[in-house]
């Protein structure tokens, strides 16, 4: 590798996980381009998303200085991802009271249910079945809607505007795709505004009305934390979950095992390892810090490559294989630490009902459609497949 490491050549990258072993090789930081540093390893990435001298709320800042005044601007400067104590401890805590471990549970059945009916309804053209389409994309859609209560009739509308926004967070971004995220937010937020404004009007037994009246301490969200963070669960709660399926069930057809039921814990979180669907997280050094015996002077933008980091053999033997119940930590899929993905229950049980029902109506689906490789896109720090083509018949 000549030079320091892009993060922009992801999107070039058939297969990025030699790059990022030949990267963790280097040693515990490596540099990267644009006086970066970035850390490969599982133990350098669990240090730093739990050191609380890193900080994310820098992140908001430089990406809300690149855009104008407007919804996109408001959303980066209070998203939660981006948020540091005070504030993140306190927005997080009232988003406890309203996102709920039994809220989640209540919803899987009606999950599962769905799942069945998006895979019996799927087309099959010429002994294949197209999954991203027609399940991957439609079902974490339709979960989200239907956890928040936002209407079927704005569903496909909003997720449409959530993925327009998503160039906005890549490592470099063009005018055009600037320009069309600033738009989109624009639209999302007047949607999204006019759902809040009619749960505080009619309060309904769903997630946009717990978040209007959560409270604790007498604090409640402010109208623009509100609107931050409901735009924010609305778009990782789909994107991630939908590539996460689609990188995943890529990956069992990968070596042409037989599919098997049960898709159970041990299985998800061996798919959630291996088919990490956000490559990669920032933080900030708030002061100098020693990682792994190297100095990260303040101010210095580290890139936590969770990928990698899942994939790291100091800690996971053969760690490109496919063995559930393995040994070893947990992946770092959903990040670590403070700010620790507030959906991932919910995303691994969205995998598992989509997985399950696809077996149980598949279970001799094999690779299949065009020679090579899917198509997969790498947008910001987000890989997923355009399409996942399976054999059937």
């Amino acid at each position: 590798m000549s030079g320091p490491f892009d993060p922009a050549t992801l999107r070039t990258l058939e297969d990025p996980f030699p790059t990022y072993a030949t990267l963790r090789a280097h040693g515990p930081v490596a540099e990267l381009a644009g006086g970066r540093s970035g850390v490969f390893a599982h133990a350098t990435a669990s240090f730093v998303l739990r050191d609380p001298r890193f900080r994310s709320g820098t992140l908001g800042f430089l990406y809300a200085a690149t855009l104008p005044p407007g919804a996109l601007h408001d959303e980066m400067s209070r998203r939660i991802n981006f948020l540091d104590p005070p504030d993140h401890p306190r927005v997080r805590g009232l988003v406890a009271k309203a996102f709920t471990p039994r809220r989640v549970k209540d919803l899987r059945p009606w999950v599962d249910a769905t799942a069945r009916r998006l895979v019996h309804e799927l087309p099959i053209v010429d002994g294949t079945v197209e999954l991203m389409t027609g399940l991957a994309h439609q079902l974490p859609s339709l979960v989200i809607s239907e956890l928040l209560g936002v209407p079927v009739e704005v569903r496909d509308q909003l997720t449409e505007l959530s993925d327009a926004i998503t160039p906005i967070f890549g490592t470099s971004v063009s005018a055009d795709d600037r320009a069309t995220a600033v738009a989109a937010a624009e639209v999302m937020h007047a949607v999204l505004g006019t759902e809040l404004d009619r749960r505080r009007a009619e309060p309904s037994d769903d997630l946009l009305t717990a978040l209007v009246h959560a409270e604790e301490d007498g604090e409640r969200l402010s109208h623009p934390e509100l609107m931050s963070l409901v735009a924010t669960l609305y778009s990782a709660g789909h994107r991630t979950t939908r590539d996460l399926f689609g990188n995943g069930f890529a990956r069992l057809l990968q070596d042409g095992a037989p599919l098997s039921l049960p898709v159970d814990a041990a299985v998800i979180e061996e798919i959630t390892r291996l088919a990490t669907p956000t490559h990669y997280v920032a933080r900030f050094a708030s002061e100098a810090v020693d990682v792994g015996g190297v100095r990260v002077e303040a101010g210095t933008p580290v890139m936590v490559f969770l990928a990698a980091a899942n994939r790291d053999p100091d800690v996971y033997e053969r760690p490109d294989g496919y063995e559930p119940g393995r040994s070893g930590p947990p992946a770092l899929s959903f990040a670590l630490g403070p700010h620790f993905c507030l959906g991932a229950s919910l995303a691994r049980m969205e995998v598992e009902a989509m997985m399950t029902a696809v077996i149980d109506r598949f279970p001799e689906a094999t690779a299949g459609g065009a020679p090579g490789s899917p198509p997969w896109h790498q947008r910001g720090p987000f890989r997923g497949l355009d399409a996942l083509t399976v054999t059937v018949a």
